[in-house]
């Protein structure tokens, strides 16, 4: 059987090959998208020399002259400072042409600040200190950020900074998610039926996976009414749940039969979560079909769906890391998927988490992947 780490290379070789649409949007638009090119500066970054704190720009060797103040804003002075000569300069005013240093104005000798127009120091300032120089951040045509960067808070204030107005993001992939099962019904099922639990998370999962849920949809027990949900979807990506086993009640094989669509993936060696596929329909889009069992279907999603949506976008999704074993878990060789949660720094299970249950893992932190003695840990989306 494909192992997970297989399973999630090429769920992400798939989605790179179906890259999501290019749109040009301006930068206040884009918080949280990933960029889908290089972004470059477009002016220097500072524009212009300028001081770092409050105090003077001074030329030369100390005592200085004190002379007109150059303030926060104002055009920057053309004539160069002369030897013995100091301007008070406020953060991040502009210093004049010839500036040594800025000599702050806690390191002032007391008493000389203003009354007789002089300024000294004990200690003589170290040249350049305080001056932020123009460009030291950024020159123009500087890479900012690569394609696939995500435009978080701090690198939406660098582009406005640089005087970038517009991006070129990739749109986040839209996803149709279709809820198999004839028992599942609303917030008030009848006798023999559950509610159903996958399709009220499942926007807010694929956002923290990086996709956009278009729509959500539920689909009988029957090939026919599940193929005639995949085939109404209007995006490259339909995401399923149930109907995944091998049972003659399962209808999901025999809806993408119907479809013609070809099988990429069937089954992963993991549990819970392991009873999935994925599918290429024929006009080129992609059916991801996780197990019904939520926990499963979680699973399932993180493992193999993060990959895709992140592949879509030109992008990797975060790969686990080696981790210690967490306590009360059976050394053995299957593959399983733990949901834990972090205790005075060590990963621990959480209770309630069979494969029908979301108690457990709605506290979870990280999903631990174990098997042959050893562990991987995955940080989870949302925590």
């Amino acid at each position: 059987m494909t192992s997970w780490r297989e399973a999630r290379g090429l769920a992400e070789q798939v989605g790179r090959g179906s890259p999501t649409r290019v749109l040009t949007v301006p930068v206040a638009r884009a918080a949280a998208l990933a960029v889908a090119a290089e972004v470059r500066s477009a002016r220097s970054l500072p524009p212009f020399d300028n001081s770092a704190m409050d105090g003077w720009a001074v030329a030369g060797d100390g005592p200085w002259r004190v002379g007109e103040p150059v303030l926060a804003g104002s055009i920057p002075p053309v004539l160069p400072l002369v030897p013995g000569e100091a301007r008070p300069v406020a953060t991040g005013a502009p210093v004049p042409p010839g500036t040594l240093t800025v000599l702050r104005s806690e390191d002032a000798a007391p008493g000389l600040g203003g009354d007789g127009g002089l300024v000294d120091v004990v200690t003589p300032p170290c040249p350049g200190r305080d001056i932020r120089r123009s460009g030291e951040e950024a020159e123009p045509g500087d890479v900012l950020l690569t394609a696939g960067a995500v435009l978080s808070p701090p690198a939406l204030g660098l582009l406005a900074a640089a005087g970038v107005e517009k991006v070129d993001i990739a749109s986040p992939p839209l996803v149709t998610f279709v809820a198999i099962g004839d028992e599942l019904a609303g917030v008030a099922p009848g006798p023999g039926q559950l509610t159903d639990s996958l399709s009220p998370m499942m926007p807010s999962l694929f956002a923290a996976l990086g996709g956009r849920c278009a729509t959500t949809a539920r689909a009988l027990d029957r090939p026919a009414d599940v193929a005639a949900a995949i085939r109404r979807a209007r995006t490259a990506t339909v995401i399923t749940s149930g109907g995944t086993a091998h049972g003659p009640a399962d209808p999901l094989r025999d809806a993408l039969d119907r479809l013609g669509a070809r099988i990429l993936l069937d089954g992963m060696d993991l549990r819970p979560g392991g009873s999935l596929l994925l599918a290429e329909l024929g006009d080129g889009r992609h059916v991801l079909s996780l197990p019904g069992n939520p926990l499963a279907a979680v699973v399932a999603l993180i493992v193999v769906g993060w990959p895709l949506l992140q592949g879509r976008l030109g992008r990797s999704a975060p790969a686990p890391t080696a981790c210690a074993l967490p306590p009360r878990l059976d050394v053995d060789d299957r593959q399983r998927a733990v949901a834990c949660i972090l205790e005075d720094g060590m990963l621990a299970p959480v209770a309630h988490q069979r494969s029908g249950m979301l108690r457990g893992v709605s506290i979870a932190t990280h999903l631990v992947l174990t098997g042959g003695g050893r562990a991987e840990q995955l940080r989870l989306p949302w925590s």
